[in-house]
């Protein structure tokens, strides 16, 4: 899932990078209409070799949000604009990706964006928080990092998209490992 975040404009490299070095992985790209104003759909779909989804509502016959929640493995938030985030804590369900986020019983794994000297908000914090209820979520905090509009303010950004890779493969194998133990 790809938001209006200025970090989305990275993602026709790495979508192409993790298409070559995961070939076994099939991806789904969808994309929030804010996403268009740092990429275009052209560069996903070129780099992805594929169609994306745009992240709106359609007549078609098969809901989209069932079709997604039922199908991955995964969904991966990245990056997760402030009012992404938000919508999917207080349960805000208009559109299909957040409906699938919410009705799914697959990891989903949010990395957060967020504008410059806004992480100790409490709005922001409790957004935080309730993302961190759902066992199946899992929040990559982000880190420090440049602001695309302010050269005097650092924003919250997620981290690479290759440390987000490995955290998320830390956190399964992690999982996996509890889920042995118990079993023996």
């Amino acid at each position: 899932m790809l938001t209006g975040s200025a970090v989305t404009q990275v993602m026709p490299y790495w979508i192409e990078w993790a298409r070559k070095t995961m070939p076994q992985v099939e991806f789904r790209i969808i994309m929030r209409e804010s996403a268009y104003r740092f990429v275009t759909r052209h560069g996903i779909e070129s780099s992805s070799r594929s169609r994306i989804q745009n992240d709106t509502w359609t007549d078609e016959i098969i809901a989209e949000h069932i079709d997604l929640a039922e199908w991955a493995d995964l969904i991966l938030i990245y990056p997760a604009t402030l009012d992404y985030a938000s919508r999917l804590a207080h349960g805000i369900t208009d559109s299909p990706s957040l409906l699938a986020a919410v009705a799914t019983e697959a990891q989903v794994c949010i990395a957060p964006s967020f504008p410059p000297r806004s992480i100790k908000h409490p709005a922001i914090q409790e957004v935080l928080r309730k993302l961190r209820q759902p066992s199946n979520y899992l929040v990559i905090d982000p880190v420090p990092g440049p602001s695309e509009s302010s050269d005097t303010a650092l924003a919250w950004v997620p981290p690479n998209f290759v440390s987000v890779l490995r955290t998320i493969e830390e956190h399964r194998a992690a999982r996996l490992d509890s889920a042995y133990e118990r079993a023996a």
